[in-house]
Formats: structure tokens, C-alpha cells, sequence
């Protein structure tokens, strides 16, 4: 009997999540829960592509809070100038997972 699935053709399936990106998103949804426990039900559902803050009408304190507990357990400072462009979980988990920049500011 034939396979009909050729193994030297290249995989069109998406690849498995890594667990340093699992275990990001669950820091993230955890963040948010635990600032606003009230969305608890709705993150399982949350678009990692969409404007969480928006989608999930979280104001400017729950904003700070989430950045800030994210910050602690990351161990990592995420200054508020970067905030604008920190709007979606995949934007959040990709910021976390990069490496930190010197702290330094010159400009």
C-alpha cells in the first residue's frame, strides 16, 4: 500500500506552538486576569491579533497594572514609552521574548 503523504515534501501545517511562547501568552492572559478577574471568561476567546485593551475595555489603570505585573515577573523593565505598540498579545509576547535593550537612554 502507497503513503500518500510524500515525507521529502515540505509541511504545509502550521508549526506547534514552542512552550516559551505557550508559557508567554499564559503570563499575559494571567496578567490581565488577575487585574480585571472579571474577564476571565473571555480570555480563553481573546484574538491575540486585536487591540486587547480595546476589545476588552480595560482602562489606563488596569493598562498600568497589567504592564506593571508583567514586568515583575518577567524581571524585565517595559517602559511606558513602548506601551502604544504593546496593544495585542502577540505584540506583548514577541516584545518579552526579545531581547532587552540597555537601559540607558541617550536621546
Amino acid at each position: 500500500m502507497n503513503n500518500p503523504i510524500d515525507p521529502t515534501a515540505p509541511s504545509t501545517a502550521a508549526p506547534p506552538a514552542d512552550h516559551a511562547t505557550v508559557d508567554a501568552v499564559t503570563m499575559i492572559l494571567a496578567a490581565i486576569s488577575d487585574v480585571a478577574p472579571e474577564l476571565e471568561d473571555e480570555l480563553p476567546e481573546l484574538d491575540h491579533h486585536v487591540d486587547l485593551w480595546t476589545e476588552l475595555q480595560l482602562d489606563s489603570m488596569d493598562h498600568l497594572a497589567v504592564m506593571t505585573r508583567l514586568s515583575e515577573q518577567t524581571g524585565r523593565e517595559i517602559p511606558e514609552r513602548d506601551y502604544p505598540r504593546l496593544t495585542t498579545v502577540d505584540a506583548l509576547r514577541a516584545y518579552l521574548a526579545a531581547p532587552s535593550e540597555p537601559s540607558g537612554d541617550t536621546g
